[in-house]
């Protein structure tokens, strides 16, 4: 097997330009070490790709349940509209049903947008094993401690 590498300048930024010298079965080491190289590359760019995607999946979640928010204002809105421009407005009943229904919307809305933030931050139940137990640490919680903290 026969490769050479001769050097015919080198650059001020530390590479060089160079001439490579080989016989069939130099050719043959190279082009393995090469295809080796490629994949070896294409794995790890999947794998930051996967990690990228996971993060914007979680940031989407994160936008998507502020935004719910937004859908409560409307109702607000919509029920303040219709009380007050009805023909007859909404007896004593009606205006309760309809505020603890938007209250029960609310409180479901605020449930899923903390869930998708403690996602996206990785907390409390999101966490991996080692922030937990850092937490824990830090915070000087013991083991005995079975309160759902970390």
């Amino acid at each position: 097997m026969k490769i050479k590498l001769k050097v015919t300048r080198r650059n001020e930024d530390g590479s060089a330009d160079a001439i490579v010298d080989y016989d069939e079965e130099g050719l043959q080491i190279i082009v393995q070490y090469g295809v080796i190289s490629m994949l070896e590359e294409a794995m790890e760019d999947e794998k930051m790709s996967k990690k990228k995607d996971g993060k914007r999946i979680k940031q989407l979640e994160l936008e998507d349940s502020i935004n719910a928010f937004y859908s409560v204002i409307e109702d607000i809105n919509l029920l303040y509209k219709t009380h007050g421009d009805r023909k007859l407005p909404m007896d004593e009943n009606e205006m309760a049903n309809a505020l603890l229904g938007l209250k029960t919307k609310a409180t479901m809305i605020a449930y899923w947008a903390e869930n998708a933030y403690e996602k996206y931050f990785e907390l409390n139940d999101y966490a991996s094993d080692e922030t937990k137990a850092r937490r824990a640490t830090i915070m000087g919680w013991g083991d005995d401690d079975n309160d759902g903290r970390c």
